[in-house]
Order: structure tokens, then C-alpha cells, then sequence
């Protein structure tokens, strides 16, 4: 039986009482989107890497300025939904995205890493607009009972990006004959500068494609007409002070616990798919980059199936007890990955994204839940979370370098991080959200 919320003691005025499912389709796609950009990046440390000759923590600093800027501009964004509304937020969203992949072209006539970082800062704003309004929108279109299978079912979406995004990356980006790091060692200055100017100007096509077609669904948004979904109180609220509504927000316990259970659920996922080619790479001595993608594409279909499941099993067990039992799994997944080796070690460090799948939606939607005329903020707030994005894997980078490159050590992270959420999701449980 479902328990997933008592809707008598929650504030419903925002949410729609049927979904109108074109409209929520369309923001659906969005998921996608942000899903591509999130995990080229894990191709992008790999290429880095080799690109310009960078350490591990130097390599994780790629996701630390990507969601460095989702932290920066998730409150503007509420402030933006706010005053005007979510379709507003989306479009500026969307062309902020596409801004940061055409000035690909410029950083990589460059050859500088950081030019490549401030790209990537551009994009994370535009997805931090993404992220703080479709995440919620999608919650809101439709009824209140119902807000946290919504997400659940948006991230479908998401899953689908995420895998197009590394098959994008591992076809475009990696070349099957791109030299490994040892190859390049060996050859003369010139030649190794040669192949790495190479190696890092194969990053820009998939970016100007993806800036494209970003372009494009911007100007649907544009001619398309969205529900609104604000709360009914929200219109004399408008020239409420900020601190007024945190101040409120922050005074309910799932809330705050949401947040500290999102920034590590963020910080656990990305640090597990930043460097699972490189778990793949030292496990296995010798595979390319190239061919370690293929493990990654592996974990990227158990994500997706494990969204599908987790989905469905909603309609029996409550999202908040799902999320719990789906960290414990993760958890135990993970030991088994970090103290064992060869094969074994690899294919445990796949299925643990079966067991992320309903992590970020789940975790969303119990933290915003019955938030009224704060929904908005609250939201945001829950987007900034993901900062623990550029946390975690720069704590993974750090733990790595300092034990000579011992990757496999560095997951001890992330296991810390699933032990809070599976701690998160039995609360909500006991309180019945």
C-alpha cells in the first residue's frame, strides 16, 4: 500500500488537480537535457587528464566549477520564478546552456583548461535555471498525492540523456586511436603536444551540436503556453523578504535533513560516475579510455532500468522507505567494489546505479513536499544542494592523489554519503511523508 504522504496537513493551492500531459511531457525532454551535459563531464575529466597532463584533484575540478554555478544562481533563479514564472526561468535557462557550448570553440583555440572550466560554469548556470524550475514544475503539474512519482517519472528522462550523453562523448570525444598516458610519455615534445591539441579540440563537436539543438526547443518554449502553479497565497507575498521564507523553511526538520541528504546523494553520484573509468582503468591495467566508457555505458542502463523499477514499486512502497532500502543496497554494493578486485570489483561498481536511480527525484520531492507559498524557494534551495556535486569528487580526487593514485580507496566517499540518505529516507518514512 502507498503511505507517500498525508495530503490533509500539506499545501496543495499550487499543484494542478489534473496533469496536462503534452505540457509535462515537453518539460520531461529538459531532464534529458541537463542529463547529456552532467555526464559528458565525466568523459571530459578522462580526456583532461590526458589532454592536460592533470592530477586527479586537478581533473575533479571540472565538477566542482560545474556545480559551483548551480549553486550561485539557484536563488536568482527562485527569485525569477517568483516575480515572473517557471517558462521564463526555462528559456534563460536554455540559452545560457547553449552560450556555454558554442564558446567551446574559443576555449579550445586556447588550449587552456580553465578557459574550458568557465565554459562549463556558463552551462551549470543555465541548468542551475533548468534544475530549480523543472524539478519543481514537474512536481506541481498535476495533483499533490502523486508530486513525488511525478519527478520519478521526469527522471526517466534524465536517465535517457544521461546515456546519451557518454555514448555521445565516447564517439565524438574519445578516438580509438588516441595515445594513452604512457604512449604520450614517450614521444618527443612536439608530438605529444601535437596529439594533445588534438585530443582536446575533440571535445567541441558534440557541445556545438548539443548548443544547437538547445536553440531550437528554446523557441518552443517561447510559443507554447505554460500553467503557472503558484500558490494561492503567493500573490500578496510577492515583496515578502527572502529571509522571511528561509527562515521558515529552515525550521522544519525534513527540510534541513533533505538538504544535507541531497548535497551527499549529489556528491555520491557524480563522484561514482566521474571516476569509474578510472576504477575501470586501474582494476584493469591497460584498458583504454576508450573501452572503459564501456563499463560506464553499462552502469549509465542500470541507472535508467533501476528508474523504471523504482518507478513502478512506488505504486507499492512509500518513495521515502524506497530511498532508504535503495542506499542500504548502495551501500553494501559499494564495500564489496572497494575491498575486492579484477571483474568482480568492476561489475559491483556497476550495478551500484541501479541503486542511485531514485536518489535525486525522490530525495527533491520529500524536501519540497506541501512547501506552500515557499515552493519556489524551497526548491532553489534544494538545487544549491547539488554543490555537494563539486565536493565530494574533489574529496575522491584529494583521497586518490594522496594514496599514489589509489582510486579504488577514494569510493570510500560516496559509501559515507549513501549511509546519510538511507538515514534520510527512513525518517520520512517514520513521519509518514
Amino acid at each position: 500500500m502507498n503511505t507517500t504522504n498525508k495530503s490533509s496537513t500539506l499545501d496543495s493551492s499550487a499543484y494542478l488537480t489534473k496533469t496536462p500531459w503534452a505540457k509535462f511531457i515537453l518539460v520531461c525532454c529538459l531532464f534529458a537535457l541537463w542529463g547529456m551535459a552532467v555526464n559528458l563531464n565525466d568523459i571530459l575529466i578522462a580526456q583532461f587528464k590526458k589532454g592536460f597532463d592533470l592530477t586527479d584533484t586537478q581533473t575533479a575540478l571540472v565538477q566542482s566549477v560545474f556545480f559551483l554555478g548551480y549553486f550561485f544562481i539557484a536563488l536568482p533563479a527562485a527569485a525569477i520564478i517568483k516575480k515572473f514564472s517557471y517558462k521564463l526561468a526555462i528559456v534563460i535557462g536554455l540559452m545560457l546552456y547553449a552560450t556555454g557550448c558554442f564558446l567551446f570553440i574559443p576555449a579550445a583555440s586556447s588550449m587552456t583548461y580553465y578557459a574550458f572550466l568557465g565554459c562549463l560554469g556558463i552551462i551549470a548556470c543555465g541548468l542551475s535555471f533548468l534544475e530549480s524550475s523543472c524539478n519543481t514544475y514537474s512536481s506541481l503539474l498535476g495533483p499533490i498525492e502523486t508530486s513525488t512519482q511525478r519527478i520519478n517519472f521526469s527522471q526517466i528522462f534524465n536517465s535517457v540523456g544521461v546515456i546519451l550523453g557518454v555514448l555521445i562523448g565516447q564517439q565524438l570525444v574519445f578516438g580509438k586511436n588516441d595515445p594513452s598516458h604512457a604512449e604520450l610519455l614517450q614521444m618527443t615534445p612536439d608530438a605529444a603536444d601535437a596529439a594533445r591539441h588534438q585530443m582536446v579540440g575533440q571535445v567541441v563537436t558534440p557541445y556545438l551540436i548539443i548548443g544547437s539543438i538547445l536553440v531550437l526547443i528554446a523557441l518552443i518554449f517561447i510559443f507554447v503556453k505554460f500553467p503557472a502553479c503558484k500558490a494561492s497565497s503567493i500573490e500578496n507575498q510577492e515583496n515578502e523578504n527572502l529571509i522571511h521564507s528561509l527562515k521558515r523553511l529552515f525550521a522544519i526538520p525534513r527540510f534541513t535533513l533533505g538538504i544535507i541528504s541531497q548535497f551527499l546523494y549529489v556528491g555520491a553520484q557524480v563522484g561514482v560516475w566521474s571516476f569509474t573509468i578510472r576504477f575501470v582503468q586501474q582494476v584493469e591495467t591497460g584498458t583504454s579510455e576508450h573501452n572503459a566508457t564501456y563499463w560506464l555505458l553499462i552502469s549509465l542502463l542500470f541507472y535508467a532500468l533501476g528508474k523504471v523499477v523504482s518507478t513502478f514499486l512506488m505504486k507499492k512502497i512509500s518513495p521515502a522507505k524506497l530511498l532508504s532500502i535503495f542506499a542500504i543496497l548502495a551501500v553494501i554494493l559499494l564495500a564489496i567494489a572497494i575491498m575486492s578486485s579484477g571483474i568482480i570489483a568492476i561489475a559491483t561498481l556497476t550495478t551500484i546505479s541501479f541503486c542511485m536511480a531514485p536518489g535525486w527525484p525522490t530525495n527533491f520531492g520529500l524536501t519540497i513536499k506541501g512547501m506552500g507559498k515557499d515552493t519556489q524557494t524551497a526548491g532553489s534551495i534544494v538545487v544549491m544542494s547539488i554543490i555537494g556535486g563539486a565536493v565530494i569528487p574533489l574529496i575522491m580526487g584529494i583521497i586518490s592523489d594522496v594514496n599514489q593514485g589509489n582510486m579504488q580507496i577514494a569510493f570510500t566517499a560516496p559509501l559515507c554519503c549513501f549511509i546519510y540518505v538511507a538515514f534520510y529516507g527512513y525518517y520520512c518514512s517514520k513521519k509518514g511523508i
